[in-house]
């Protein structure tokens, strides 16, 4: 049986078989969900909670030079061969993590495993034979066809959410995703917030006219809209400054209207490791999510560094965004301007505006309460009387 804080296991060398196996795998790049959960981790690690981290071998590296994750931390890092080898082919490597994270588990046999991103993938074989102890798949995504992007990939998601014990869902609104996907309600837990390290990510002494965008460049961030709203704020307010950090497969599109428009001398477009050095500075962060902003991983960090906020108002983004903190608009270049403009021109109000996104995510979603909830689940999984194939008899008793 796996106990919350206090109870379960401590991390020592002696004992081999971790109670917890935190399977995280995405060979896409890196997003908020990977760095909340190298967070986890970490935090769970200082809680001294007997856990073993599975990676991919790319995301062990960006999640390395971000300062998020210790070069020597994870338990298994899968290879990826096949990426090496042909960029365009990589999805092939989740087929060749199946065998190493299945046989991990075969010989490691933790006692609950937390399936995070791909991760699903990669356990369903060990699942399908017996190997595997019962399975915490956390969801972040409203939408399964956004989180996954295919029809193989939609399939097989589905028989992961069949397969495990507890689904953890990051919102309401997932969680009734979850329960329209054929999940019973009582295998579903919904967190009650998320989490960000507000000790990395804290308001610099003196805010600047800078305003941030964060996150993967695809259409669902809608980094186009933000560009387009950034031509307008030019026009009117040349002493802003801005930025697009992330990648992804809009690059190409977002820096071709950066210089339809431009912006090329007052616009920087990338991702950087040391984030915090942009957002902790920036006045203003734009999240323009298609689906809902609540709660971006990114937009707790730019709060938790006192930017104030311009979201579009979709999904339970009000849950985060109000009058208190910033504004809420619809998704079109002018409304976003607008609102950029309007804050822009008052940097007193902005900054407090700021000030008080850090208090509530120093409120609301703290490290603490979100360790404290996936503690639960893994007791509540451990309990859950599903046993892997190689629990003994005694043990199934």
């Amino acid at each position: 049986m796996i106990e919350p804080t206090g109870k379960m296991a401590k991390s020592s060398e002696a004992n081999s078989a971790p109670d917890v196996a935190l399977i995280l795998l995405n060979n896409s790049g890196i997003g908020g969900t990977e760095r909340r959960f190298a967070q986890v981790f970490r935090g769970l690690r200082a809680r001294q909670v007997s856990v073993s981290l599975v990676i991919n071998e790319s995301l062990q590296l960006r999640l390395v030079r971000s300062r998020l994750l210790d070069p020597d931390a994870a338990g298994l890092v899968v290879k990826e061969r096949v990426g090496k080898v042909a960029y365009a082919l990589r999805k092939m490597d989740y087929a060749l993590a199946c065998v190493s994270v299945g046989w991990w588990l075969f010989r490691i046999k933790p006692k609950v495993m937390h399936l995070v991103l791909s991760g699903a993938y990669a356990a369903l074989p060990a699942q399908a034979l017996g190997w595997a102890p019962p399975a915490i798949l956390s969801i972040v995504c409203p939408s399964l066809r956004e989180l996954v992007g295919s029809a193989p990939g939609l399939w097989l998601y589905r028989r992961a959410l069949k397969r495990a014990a507890l689904v953890d869902a990051l919102t309401e609104s997932v969680g009734a995703m979850v329960e329209s996907a054929g999940v019973a309600p009582e295998r579903i837990r919904v967190s009650s917030g998320s989490c960000v390290d507000t000790n990395r990510f804290r308001p610099a002494s003196t805010k600047k006219p800078w305003v941030v965008f964060s996150g993967r460049l695809v259409e669902e961030k809608n980094p186009i809209l933000f560009v387009e709203a950034c031509a307008l704020v030019h026009r009117l307010m040349p002493e802003a400054r801005f930025f697009l950090l992330g990648d992804g497969p809009l690059r190409r599109p977002v820096e071709e209207s950066i210089r339809r428009h431009k912006l090329g001398a007052c616009t920087d477009v990338g991702w950087r490791d040391e984030v915090e050095e942009i957002l902790g500075p920036a006045l203003l962060f734009a999240s323009l999510q298609r689906m809902d902003n609540y709660p971006s991983q990114a937009l707790l960090e730019a709060m938790a560094c006192g930017a104030s906020v311009v979201a579009t108002d979709v999904g339970l983004t009000a849950k985060l965004v109000d009058h208190t903190v910033g504004l809420r608009v619809q998704a079109d270049p002018i409304s976003v301007a607008d609102a950029l403009v309007r804050l822009l021109a008052d940097p007193e109000r902005t900054q407090i505006l700021g000030e008080r996104g850090r208090e509530r995510v120093l409120r609301d979603h703290s490290l603490d309460a979100y360790l404290t909830h996936l503690e639960g689940l893994y007791a509540a999984a451990g309990e859950s009387g599903a046993q892997p194939a190689y629990a003994s008899a005694e043990a199934r008793r």
